[in-house]
């Protein structure tokens, strides 16, 4: 086999350099193409001596130039050394112009292309890189992710997973083979007379930071604001815009030409942080445990982020000075472990194989509600051995059997499929796994988050639990339960027990398709751990997966939740603000909403589900002083009261009837956990009647009756939940829709709410006029 390597800047060069050396360890037929798109010694020629690697055995000269000019050159130049080489893969690395003309030169000649870092995916479509990343991962045969965040990119992009393969970076191979050789070698620390930890050093290059003199200027004045001595390798092409735009340097700004490879592992490792907008750079500092700030709106690179060696903060001085003072804990470096190379040498040469999917572990996943019974039986779908217990006899009968205990879309058909292959059953009894899964409820008691069910689930898995085990909580926890609760438990035990959290993020009416197509958010005790928990879920997901640690996983949930939840606020005191001066709330909110920086959601009579009405109390239980949340939770749970109080205003005072239709917390489910219809359902019945009929809910805190024994019955009814299925009914009963429960009708007082003030004796008085009355309100 003859191997291509294509380089054309600093940081290629680097990362390539492992790939190169194995290649020559190996013995290979490879040869090295340099395009030159960085054209400086100082910027390239330098590094192949220092990590000696052979030269090049073509140079294409393209130095710099326009996007197209720069691409185009190298497309044209690189074509026919390609044409008479004739190797059999060329290898491309990262995001720049010479990654994306090799890798279309080399696929309109039918070479494969290896695409080494691919995946990297920052969304801004206003970097160049972004483009050159995904044109290069389209067209390449081998494409070889840093880490899982990397690989589920590429899977939602519909690249063939036979094309994928997660390496790990292979700047780690090149830091651990070069830094002991940088330490003995290299001077520029007392060269520049910098006190090691006494400085921090910047780095900055991108043409929207340094090509612009007012950005530049900015940079400049960040400097400024560093609360020490800075270090400022500076590329030859930003010195040219400091002196053609007379732009004065800060006192603190120690500055040098650019260095060598060995120099800048020297400045880095020894600086107390580093200011960058390099990708690389925010890789080397978090590597090497230096922490990084990065000024820049985002980044390819957000495990630097997650694992908190990074902060970005674009060009804000007040953020970048926070950032540079934030307090630090030791992190795990997530891009690997220095065997980068010699695994894409093995995928090339064919001696890799692939790994069969992990089906080794087996599972016992505990709760078969909502979430449990989903995941176990996808689980077993991708040929995992799962065991799902539940302590509940009957609903373990159910699902042996077959029957899906509530009702969800395609859950039954899984259901089948699993029982069939043998790969899932259900018992009362926890069984022996290499994995857990918890996936109990967690209600709030008093606004309190009750643990009391994951504390049993816990002790329950205690007997059948081994050192070596993976514990992972998917239930809805607040704050540091993973720390402060479930580790302990284990540690009584004495056992050796990993935990993970993957909070469950999907939505009853949906659960199948999100949780396969959603992003898995796991934090967990250590990296390992987390990439355990990873490649468990990984057998039957296609989203991303975002590696953390325990308490940030935890917040993340409830954090999405108290947003959907505040914002649900705002949208219902809207309503109420509506009642008062008289307009139509939806009127106002759509047109609001055609502002594009606005999105108003739409009121309800409350909030329901096991989440959104659940979960920002367990965010602030231990907060004591913001009440932001709070208040919003709080005006959302008192609107079934305002829900009752539109209904009376809306009905006659000689209705002693009412039929509530629609109990669950959403419609078209059957979920009625903290529905808001509870609620209105008890206020009215203290002064009314009520009959509650909903055509999912089978088991409900009042009486339902069947629509027949409330439709007919009642002197009014009242839509609380709008299932489909009310929309094609005809009713006898006066109908006070969803709609008209929500929006006054201000804007039209002609056709107001006269058919919903009737009672059913008017209505048979008036049979023709009261029928066009509530075929309008529907």
């Amino acid at each position: 086999m003859k191997i291509a390597i294509l380089v054309g800047t600093r940081p290629e060069i680097i990362k390539m350099a492992p790939v190169i050396r194995e290649c020559r360890k190996r013995k290979l037929d490879y040869f090295i193409i340099h395009s030159k798109q960085h054209y400086s010694e100082k910027l390239d020629g330098i590094f192949f001596s220092e990590l000696d690697l052979p030269a090049p055995k073509y140079n294409l000269n393209v130095g710099s130039g326009g996007h197209a000019n720069q691409t185009g050159r190298i497309l044209i130049t690189l074509e026919p050394i390609l044409m008479s080489e004739q190797p059999d893969v060329l290898l491309v690395q990262g995001d720049t112009n010479t990654v994306v003309a090799g890798a279309l030169a080399a696929n309109k000649l039918h070479i494969k292309v290896g695409h080494i870092e691919a995946g990297l995916r920052s969304f801004d479509q206003t970097m160049p890189e972004e483009s050159n990343r995904i044109i290069a991962d389209h067209i390449s045969d081998y494409l070889f992710a840093v880490t899982d965040l990397q690989v589920g990119y590429l899977k939602s992009e519909g690249l063939p997973e036979s094309k994928i393969f997660k390496v790990g970076n292979t700047i780690v191979d090149a830091l651990l083979s070069h830094r002991v050789h940088a330490e003995k070698t290299s001077q520029v620390v007392s060269e520049l007379k910098l006190q090691t930890k006494g400085y921090y050093l910047l780095t900055s290059h991108r043409a929207a930071n340094v090509d612009d003199p007012d950005a530049l200027k900015e940079i400049i004045e960040l400097i400024g604001k560093i609360p020490g001595q800075v270090c400022w390798p500076i590329h030859y092409r930003t010195q040219k815009v400091l002196k053609e735009s007379k732009i004065d340097l800060p006192g603190n700004l120690a500055w040098t030409d650019p260095v060598g490879y060995s120099d800048f592992l020297s400045l880095l490792s020894n600086c107390t942080a580093v200011i960058t907008d390099s990708g690389g750079v925010q890789e080397e500092a978090c590597i090497l445990g230096v922490p990084c700030v990065t000024i820049r709106d985002s980044t390819e690179r957000p495990e630097t982020v997650d694992v908190g060696a990074n902060v970005l903060v674009h060009r804000n001085a007040e953020a970048m000075v926070a950032a540079l003072n934030r307090p630090m804990s030791p992190w795990t470096n997530p891009f690997g472990d220095g065997h980068t190379a010699e695994r894409i040498i093995d995928i090339i040469m064919g001696q890799h194989v692939r790994p069969v999917p992990q089906t080794q572990d087996t599972v016992c996943v505990v709760g078969l509600g909502y979430m449990g019974l989903p995941t176990s039986l996808l689980l077993a779908k991708a040929g995992v051995r799962v065991t799902g217990f539940d302590l509940r006899e009957k609903k373990v009968i159910e699902i042996n059997s077959g029957r899906c205990p509530f009702e969800e879309h395609g859950i039954s058909e899984l259901l089948t499929a699993a029982l069939k292959t043998g790969n899932f059953k259900a018992q009362t009894k926890p069984a022996t796994a290499d994995v857990f899964v918890v996936a109990v409820p967690t209600p709030h008691d008093n606004k309190k988050c009750d643990l009391s069910f994951v504390v049993s689930a816990v002790n329950s898995l205690l007997p059948v639990m081994k050192n070596g085990n993976l514990l992972i909580i998917e239930s809805t926890i607040k704050p540091k339960t993973c720390e402060d609760v479930v580790l302990p438990i284990l540690q009584s035990k004495n056992l050796k027990v990993e935990v993970a959290h993957c909070p469950e993020r999907a939505i009853p009416g949906n659960t199948l398709h999100e949780i396969v197509h959603n992003d898995r958010i796991i934090g967990a005790t250590s990296p390992e751990a987390a990439q355990r928990a990873a490649r468990l879920y990984s057998t039957f997901t296609k989203g991303a997966s975002h590696q953390t640690n325990l308490v940030t996983a935890e917040c993340v949930k409830l954090m999405e939740n108290t947003f959907r939840d505040v914002n649900i606020a705002l949208a219902n005191e809207f309503s109420l603000i509506a009642d008062k001066f008289r307009f139509s709330v939806s009127a106002a909110i759509k047109l609001a909403n055609k502002h594009p920086r606005v999105n108003i959601l739409q009121p309800g009579i409350g909030v329901g589900g096991h989440c959104i009405a659940v979960d920002p109390w367990f965010l602030t239980e231990d907060i004591g002083e913001l009440n932001l949340i709070r208040t919003a939770r709080t005006l959302n749970d008192e609107m079934p009261k305002h829900t009752v109080g539109r209904i009376q205003n809306k009905i006659s005072p000689a209705v002693k009837k009412i039929g509530i239709l629609g109990v669950s917390y959403k419609p078209d489910v059957d979920d009625a956990r903290e529905t808001p219809a509870l609620a209105v359902a008890k206020l009215l019945s203290k002064k009314y009647k009520i009959r509650c009929h909903d055509p999912f809910v089978k088991d409900w805190d009042l009486q339902l009756f069947p629509i027949e024994e409330v439709d007919g019955w009642a002197d009014v009814l009242v839509i609380l939940s709008n299932h489909k299925a009310y929309a094609s009914r005809k009713f006898e009963s006066p109908l006070l829709s969803f709609d008209k429960l929500i929006n006054a009708d201000w804007c039209d007082s002609t056709r107001s709410s006269t058919a919903l003030l009737l009672t059913k004796e008017k209505i048979e008085a008036e049979p023709r006029r009261a029928s066009r009355r509530k075929i309008n309100d529907r």
